[in-house]
């Protein structure tokens, strides 16, 4: 599947991976292409430094045989016109003189009788040679007059190619380099008044094309290879911005949702109160005190939501603060909701530890233990039971809130942490919008008998107990009803 396929994914986040995949493709296309040019190159220089060596010695090592210094006369023989300068450019000499020794007639049969027997392969040319050993031609070149020296040869170069190179040679002052219009590599040495040279076959040092051919192959299937990770990496490495791209705009959702409700009461009473101008403020206190309620929980949604959005103050770290004494926070907190609790009809149980501290912001940690307990009140029936307890455990101050009523469904329990998630969905807020009618009083008189709360208070207590190094879990059971566990480090 194509990295922009994803139909899950914004376009903003396709366009994201499509660059992180291309920058890591090119990124791993140039260091391959480097890499395996530099291969490519050694290759090619140690091949070509290699026959160089070869050629110099070679070229030195014919040019100090006695018997091709001459001592009288010419190279070629007598009669014979050789490759001066009036003679045939192609023709090669072949050395007829006879080499070392006394009996030169001798020796002279034996050379012949080798020349004939020899049939060195032809260098230079397009047609180039990829022998595993390396063919050298030889050759001497003394004014024009060119002789092959077979002994110490093991190839030729046409004539043609020869007499090209020859006369590209005696323009140049490099004691060895590359011919590339006759396709050799050379060394020549003087000797007397003449130049041994000594001539290779260019194709030699071309080992390396079919190394580039090979890495070329290894390297798409590197690329292709590296394609299909990028592509499973990149949804690996953005899944947890896609995630957090959907939860940003869930709760721009969520929270532009909530707001509009209590700004459409808010509208509707000052609605009833224009057109009710005429009557006194006190027949108008319900519409007045209505709009007073939906204004303070607009305050209360807006003031959770900088909680969630800000990052945890610098006296969160347990390190820079000083211990707190939560046992009588939580007393503090659990007296504070045991009216809550009476004028509900609802059992109000407490057993908390003394002398349990813990380090951290004191106003976050009773925001937690807040929520925790209105939670509790909130989703506990008439007649039904809150049990809060606080003890040490391991290292750790352990705080449980317990209610019974009706469980909370298992599907719902890994979300009950998640921004503006209510797992009892017949306690959602009865006043959404106004009828279609547009009536004012429906609306406004649905606010009183609506449950507060927006479903952030759990996901701010979760945000505090993180910043606090602890662990906030969720349980719930018919038996047992609903529990909500805190531990946090002790001080």
């Amino acid at each position: 599947m194509p990295p922009d396929a994803d139909p899950g994914a914004s376009p903003l986040l396709r366009k994201l991976r499509l660059k992180f995949i291309a920058v890591n493709m090119g990124l791993a296309a140039l260091v391959l292409t480097s890499s395996f040019a530099t291969v490519c190159y050694v290759s090619y220089r140690g091949d070509t430094d290699e026959i160089y060596r070869t050629l110099i010695q070679t070229a030195e090592r014919a040019a100090v045989q006695p018997q091709l210094v001459p001592n009288h006369g010419p190279l070629s023989p007598e009669g014979d016109p050789g490759l001066g300068n009036n003679a045939d450019p192609g023709r090669t000499l072949e050395s007829q003189r006879t080499i070392g020794g006394a009996d030169r007639e001798e020796d002279a049969a034996e050379a012949a009788e080798n020349e004939e027997s020899f049939a060195p392969p032809e260098i230079g040319g397009p047609h180039g040679r990829r022998d595993a050993a390396l063919p050298v031609a030889v050759y001497y070149d003394e004014n024009g007059t060119v002789a092959h020296i077979a002994d110490q040869s093991s190839a030729s170069v046409s004539m043609d190619v020869l007499a090209e190179a020859i006369a590209t040679l005696r323009h140049t002052e490099d004691p060895y380099g590359y011919l590339p219009e006759c396709g050799l590599l050379y060394a020549k040495h003087a000797m007397g008044p003449g130049l041994v040279v000594a001539f290779a076959d260019a194709a030699e040092a071309n080992a390396w094309q079919s190394l580039a051919w090979a890495l070329a192959g290894v390297g798409l299937g590197a690329l292709a290879l590296l394609l299909a990770l990028n592509v499973l990496f990149s949804r690996w490495a953005l899944g947890p911005v896609q995630r957090a791209w959907s939860q940003q705009q869930q709760f721009i959702a969520d929270a532009s949702h909530e707001l509009k409700t209590p700004l459409t009461v808010i509208l509707a009473n000052n609605a009833i109160l224009r057109q009710r101008g005429d009557e006194t403020i006190a027949s108008q206190g319900q519409w007045i005190e209505s709009t007073q309620m939906e204004a303070e929980r607009m305050q209360a949604l807006v003031t959770d939501m900088l909680d969630l959005a800000r990052p945890a103050p610098a006296g969160t770290q347990r390190d820079t603060v000083d211990a707190i004494d939560f046992s009588r926070l939580v007393e503090g907190e659990a007296l504070t909701f045991e009216s809550v609790a009476f004028e509900k009809d609802i059992a109000w149980e407490t057993a908390v530890a003394e002398n349990i501290a813990v380090r951290g912001d004191t106003r976050r940690l009773q925001r937690l233990v807040a929520a925790l307990l209105d939670n509790a009140c909130k989703y506990t029936d008439p007649g039904g039971r809150v049990t809060v307890r606080l003890g040490a455990a391991e290292h750790a101050a352990v705080l449980t809130v317990n209610n019974t009523g009706t469980p909370i469904d298992a599907a719902d329990l890994p979300h009950l942490f998640d921004r503006f998630y209510r797992a009892d969905k017949a306690r959602t807020r009865a006043a959404e919008t106004p009828n279609s009618s547009g009536s004012a009083e429906a609306a406004s008189l649905a606010t009183p008998s609506t449950p507060g709360g927006y479903g952030l208070g759990l996901a701010i207590a979760q945000d505090i107990a993180r910043a606090h190094k602890g662990i906030l879990t969720a349980a719930s059971t018919p038996a047992t009803g609903t529990t909500f566990t805190l531990k946090l480090p002790l001080a």
